[in-house]
């Protein structure tokens, strides 16, 4: 075992376990530490056990100054296999080589680069297993490990191992600390282990081998680097005062500096700058500044010294510190020459030398403020957006002028707002709040505080506030920005409880926009501000489009306001249009949404295997962009599910999950999804009383739970419980108040439900009721039709007519069946044996025992889709859809795709 290893038995048997488990699915492991605790060598364990048991090794590796170059670390980790990019799909391999800055195409959205990654690596691991190491991971620029962390969550099947390092301390914000991965924390060495890595290392004094021990504390760097340095104090006097372990180190390699020849300390300097590590342009930068040719002979008497190595190619340094420390004894003023030197050797690459000009500036200059807004220009179109992001803001410390630095800053606030840093996104709009701004400009300002804020997420005085804001870039000519703010306003209207008056602002404000009657920005925004009172307006304009005939941008916003308005239907479709749209172009932060909004709507229509996928992807989704209040969301799609199911277990507790997370989230309208979950569950286990209880929550006006939209979705559940319990006069009352919404707006859920609930609350003589929503159109609407028919069931044989009510039940049950509402279909048949018919047990339904990712797979392969394009579609490898497969096929007791397609054509279409 090599010395730097000794001690560290526990810590390689983790990676062997890794490496062991590679061959039958991949896995990953963050290796966390203090600086020389030995993170880098046990990745070097790792790399070169690997080799031994034939695995490919791809590596990469972070570098102080190298942050702000897109997408660097990746492309170091894949040029070695980049040339078989080819066989990437068309969009993942122009997606892969934008990002790479080899090829030209349009800006690739961040999953579709993740993707060709994870494609490039999986093509490789057909032949042999891959690890990959990215080592100090803190330094690598933040594209690279947004791509890492979307590979490391899709590592189920591939053989391909993830081995990472980084400081713990420097993981804020960094994609990877959130990814999930396995973490192994190295610790010091315990005494034993120090004292015989010491002892292998160097041959010392007693006392100042104490002394060594003692200020090592178990970091294996410092105890092979400070006995270089011990000699040379008094080891019988006192430590003089404490150091950090890190400073001490750093100093350690201070003290082999003053000895080196200037020339080799100014190579050693630009290497310590340079965000590469070509040995070329270190040369060169350091020539410059000698004034005279710097050769690698130069760079000889540091080598000996231990503190950098040397290839044909490249310059290293023995450890981070080495560089820190040459960079720290050089002074400012020596390290702005040598950056100026290096932005002349980098004339040919303007993103890296518009750095080292930054770098070298000694106050605002606009003509490198201007370089590096153009750098983040071209980070934006590699889809770099963190890099774009640091570029904006570094070139606003730069700007002269006052109003330039404030654009600046307000584009960096949205390039971070975007990367999910509110912290950032506030501490940059502080700093351009008391700038000379021009009046589009503070507009921009306040509404992007008010976007990156929590505190004004509902409220009459700030959506008011807010409108206002989008009315005045509207007169200000900006009104492709106006609808955009004023959209995102009518979310935050939908989704709370404002007053009549702020509601009329809001759509006085949306019909001033000088854009088309039928422009879906402007359907969304009355539909989500004030569905009740241009409901039907809404509804009208809706069908001048046809989903698919516009942008998936466009799908997007028209399945929103289909769903807002009660149209289940058309939302469906339009979103079903919207997501295929946004998974070709990698657009995950916009598909989570809609598959969400999807999810809710093919629920109220019955259609839970519709429902049941898209809650499911969407949950990974939301969760992976860490937007947990949506994820919540997503959940009580499952749980609404689980309750018709019967499964009242499974119900409970994702409902108490979820709602432990809107409540930490501050959002009380989002709780009326909750209470649906609750109402819905209580009610398929027969507790009607309770089911009401939970459900009323969403119609009391004072309860957090209320929602005046969400009224429409709990409708038939509430009159149901009722109908079955106690409160037949209370839900009575509720369905009164909605008639007179239902007669203005057409909504046709509110309508459907309220011709279901009618017979159900129908005191006396209800069959004219039954007849007349019997006779409504629900022929969108299955799951409301079914629960009238079981209704109409009950009644009759409750009215001693059990021969006429065995036709409506037998109908109800099958369609229960069919619709897995298993909990209502038990009803059913309980009901049937009542009226004295014998009901044999449910059908068998093969796709129940799918769960919904794997359902999702199934129908994408029953509709001729190969392994690779159904990849494509769900943002996963070809291989791990293979593997779904080979479990989807035992499962339906079938072994080929021609069985799968006859399984799947035989379920309902509504399943």
């Amino acid at each position: 075992m090599a010395p730097e290893l000794v001690g560290r038995d526990p810590e390689i048997a983790a990676v062997e376990l890794l490496l062991g488990r590679i061959g039958d699915g991949g896995g990953s492991l963050l290796v966390l530490g203090d600086p020389g605790i030995g993170k880098s060598a046990l990745a070097q364990v790792a790399s070169r056990r690997a080799a031994d048991r034939g695995m490919r090794v791809l590596a990469c590796a972070g570098v102080p100054g190298e942050a702000h170059l897109s997408f660097a670390g990746l492309h170091q980790l894949l040029r070695p296999v980049l040339a078989e990019a080819d066989g990437l799909a068309r969009g993942q391999r122009d997606a892969l080589l934008t990002a790479l800055g080899v090829g030209d195409g349009v800006t690739p959205a961040m999953p579709l680069v993740g993707l060709a990654a994870l494609e490039l690596l999986a093509a490789g691991a057909g032949r042999a297993p891959v690890l990959v190491v990215a080592e100090d991971v803190h330094w690598l620029d933040a594209s690279t490990c947004e791509v890492l962390a979307f590979v490391s969550r899709r590592l189920g099947a591939d053989p391909i191992g993830l081995v990472g390092t980084a400081r713990e301390a420097e993981l804020e914000d960094n994609p990877l600390a959130r990814a999930g991965l396995a973490e192994l924390r190295l610790g010091p060495l315990e005494a034993a282990a120090a004292a015989a890595l010491l002892d292998a290392t160097a041959a010392l004094d007693p006392a100042v081998r104490e002394r060594v021990l003692e200020e090592a504390a178990g970091n294996p760097l410092a105890l092979v680097e400070l006995p270089v340095t011990a000699s040379q104090h008094d080891s019988r006097g006192a430590l003089n005062g404490w150091i950090p372990l890190t400073r001490r180190l750093e100093q350690a390699f201070a003290s082999r500096l003053p000895g080196l020849p200037a020339v080799t300390f100014t190579a050693l300097l630009a290497a310590a700058l340079d965000d590469w590590d070509a040995l070329g342009e270190v040369l060169a930068a350091a020539s410059v500044v000698a004034g005279a040719p710097v050769s690698v002979a130069d760079l000889g008497e540091a080598v000996a010294a231990g503190l950098a190595e040397v290839d044909g190619q490249s310059v290293r340094f023995r450890h981070p510190l080495v560089r820190l420390a040459v960079g720290e004894a050089a002074g400012l003023a020596r390290r702005q020459a040598m950056h100026r030197a290096l932005a002349e050797a980098l004339a040919g690459v303007p993103d890296r030398q518009v750095w080292h000009r930054a770098a070298a500036s000694l106050g605002p200059d606009e003509e490198v403020a201007a370089g590096l807004e153009a750098a983040a220009v071209r980070a934006e179109r590699r889809g770099a957006i963190a890099e774009q992001a640091a570029a904006l803001a570094a070139a606003a410390r730069l700007s002269p002028g006052s109003a330039r630095r404030g654009q600046r800053l307000i584009r960096a606030a949205w390039a971070y707002y975007d990367l999910g840093r509110p912290q950032t996104v506030l501490r940059l709009l502080d700093e351009a709040e008391p700038l000379d701004l021009e009046p589009g400009d503070r507009l921009r300002l306040a509404w992007a505080r008010e976007v990156a804020g929590a505190g004004t997420r509902s409220g009459a005085r700030p959506l008011a506030a807010l409108a206002e804001v989008a009315d005045q870039m509207r007169r200000d000519g900006d009104v492709d920005q106006a609808l955009l703010t004023l959209d995102d306003v009518a979310i935050r209207c939908y989704w709370s409880n404002p007053d009549p008056r702020t509601r009329q602002r809001m759509t006085a404000v949306a019909e001033a926009m000088p854009v088309a009657a039928d422009d879906p920005r402007l359907l969304f925004a009355l539909a989500l501000s004030d569905p009740v009172g241009h409901g039907a307006a809404v509804l009208a304009r809706l069908g001048q489009h046809q989903p698919g005939s516009g942008t998936a941008y466009q799908d997007e916003l028209l399945g929103y306001a289909a769903a807002a308005v009660g149209a289940c239907e058309q939302a469906v479709g339009f979103h079903t249009a919207a997501a295929a749209g946004l998974r070709a172009r990698g657009r995950l932060g916009l598909l989570n949404q809609v598959l969400l909004s999807q999810a809710w709507s093919a629920l109220l229509l019955g259609q839970a295997a519709l429902a049941g996928p898209a809650a499911d992807e969407a949950a990974r989704l939301l969760s992976e962009e860490g937007r947990p209040l949506w994820a919540a969301c997503a959940q009580l799609v499952q749980a609404v599910l689980a309750g018709r199911r019967g499964d009242t277990a499974t119900a409970a507790e994702l409902a108490a999950q979820a709602e432990r997370v809107l409540l930490a989230g501050g959002v009380p309208p989002l709780l009326a999804q909750v209470q649906l979950a609750r109402g819905t569950a209580a009610l398929g286990a027969g507790r009607y009383d309770e089911a009401y209880e939970q459900l009323a929550r969403i119609f009391h006006s004072q309860d957090t739970a209320y929602h005046p939209h969400l009224r429409a979705w709990a409708l038939v559940d509430l009159a149901e419980a009722a109908a079955g319990g106690r409160y037949q006069d209370a839900a009575r009352r509720h369905c009164t108040a909605l008639v007179p919404e239902a007669a203005a707006t057409g909504s046709p859920l509110l309508r459907a439900s309220l011709a279901v609930a009618a017979p159900m609350l129908a005191t006396g003589d209800a069959q004219a009721l039954f007849d007349a929503a019997l006779g409504a159109d629900l022929a969108a609407w299955p799951l409301h039709r079914a629960r009238l028919q079981l209704a109409h069931g009950m009644w009759l044989r409750r009215h001693q007519h059990a021969g006429d009510s065995r036709a409506p039940l037998r109908a109800a049950r099958d369609t229960f069946d069919a619709l897995g509402a298993d909990a209502w279909a038990e009803r059913a048949r309980r009901e049937l044996r009542a009226a004295g018919e014998r009901g044999g047990q449910p059908p068998p339904r093969a796709l129940d025992l799918l769960g919904p990712q794997e359902l999702h797979i199934a129908r994408l392969a029953a509709e001729g889709l190969s392994n690779r394009e159904i990849g494509q579609q769900l943002y996963l490898s070809h291989r791990t859809v293979r593997n779904h497969l080979y479990r989807i096929f035992p499962k339906l007791g079938i072994t080929s795709r021609t069985e799968l397609a006859a399984v799947v054509s035989a379920a309902p279409d509504s399943m």
